[in-house]
């Protein structure tokens, strides 16, 4: 058997299968028909995932294909399932193109074709730190008040756009809300409010972005990703679509002009007092900021706790690494008057930004420690 004979049968397979999960779902809800779809698009088995994220995607534009020449009405469920929940927007307008061309020539469309996915967005509230490393959103919805569900997800924002660490759906939107009671009353300095809609669905699209990215490349090694997550993910992309018709846009990045003009705002504040001259001082600012820009992709005056602790851990910060014996010396000092002088020009809160130097202060020391260990080596 050729490969293409048998990417035809993998399609043809593919096709029957979903048409024989749609036609169970002939009468059903359209809650009920979303959360099929999306656990078919989990594509999952007990033992795990059987495909990659990529070939599934691959897979299922074949098996768009495959349901689009079926005169079935089985097939135009399908292909509507598809054009509501699939994570992939041209396979979504495919799926839409097959699907009306089948109705147009004269097959029925599914009860719940007028309805999938136009749920009503019952409130969007979020916790939050200073520093945006952690954030905590929740969405409700239902379908004018039947059906609730809402989706809580916990995203580690010190990693990419956005990393899931925790994704819950639940049919009981307020027992979430406890949650974020909860993380606010903490020792975390999260703060709770309501979202923007648009906002919500940016942070949402990110860390699937982030995710899909960070747990497909084996390069990395990337835990705890929730259980839950490929389960979830169809559903959640679909609720991301459902809060805005366009995403709130990404903070710009900062250029290089930007950047250089931070760090000579820095060379001529009162943080420098009491560092070496000048010119030592500005080398090690260039590698430090070089470093939260290029290895940790942050702005380098939006620091926060977890990300100050990561950069100045890294191996490109120790004695071995840096050719210039004077950077190496001062780097920890010159780091801890950065980072401290990040906080004042933020206008963090007192506690943030106790928090920030608390965070500073334990890396740098353990700076020094490399740095003097180093040295002795050397």
């Amino acid at each position: 058997m050729g490969d293409s004979e048998q990417i035809n049968n993998r399609a043809s397979a593919g096709a029957d299968f979903l048409e024989w999960n749609l036609s169970l779902k002939a009468d059903s809800s359209p809650w009920s028909v979303e959360q099929t779809m999306t656990q078919l698009l989990a594509y999952e088995t007990a033992e795990g995932p059987t495909l990659s994220l990529t070939v599934a995607a691959q897979e299922d534009a074949r098996v768009i294909h495959e349901l689009g020449k079926r005169k079935t009405w089985t097939a135009v469920a399908a292909l509507r399932g598809f054009q509501a929940m699939s994570m992939v927007d041209t396979q979504r307008e495919l799926a839409r193109l097959n699907a009306d061309r089948l109705v147009e020539q004269g097959l029925p469309e599914p009860p719940w074709t007028p309805t999938i996915g136009r749920v009503r967005i019952d409130g969007c509230w979020w916790a939050h730190d200073e520093f945006d490393e952690t954030a905590i959103v929740l969405c409700a919805f239902s379908y004018d008040g039947a059906d609730e569900h809402a989706i809580l997800a916990m995203i580690d924002r010190t990693l990419g756009d956005g990393l899931f660490r925790e994704l819950t759906l639940s049919t009981h939107p307020d027992s979430l809300r406890d949650v974020l009671r909860h993380a606010e009353k903490g020792n975390d300095g999260l703060v709770s409010e309501p979202l923007d809609h648009a906002h919500a669905r940016r942070l949402l699209q990110d860390a699937i972005s982030t995710t899909d990215e960070l747990t497909e490349n084996r390069e990395y090694k990337v835990k705890p990703v929730p259980a839950a997550y490929r389960k979830m993910r169809a559903l959640t992309l679909a609720r991301a679509h459902a809060l805005s018709p366009v995403a709130a846009p990404v903070e710009p990045f900062p250029g290089s002009v930007e950047i250089e003009l931070l760090k000579r705002s820095f060379l001529v504040s009162g943080a420098v007092t009491g560092l070496p001259p000048r010119d030592a001082t500005a080398r090690a600012v260039d590698l430090l900021v070089t470093q939260f820009v290029e290895q940790a992709g942050c702005h380098p005056l939006n620091l926060g706790p977890r990300r100050v602790l990561a950069v100045l851990g890294l191996p490109a910060l120790t004695p071995e690494h840096i050719d210039d014996p004077d950077v190496a010396r001062i780097l920890p000092d010159v780091a801890e008057a950065w980072i401290s002088w990040t906080a004042t020009e933020r206008g963090l809160s007192a506690d943030a930004t106790e928090r920030l130097r608390k965070a500073a202060k334990q890396a740098c020391a353990e700076l020094r420690s490399t740095m003097s260990k180093g040295s002795e080596t050397t």
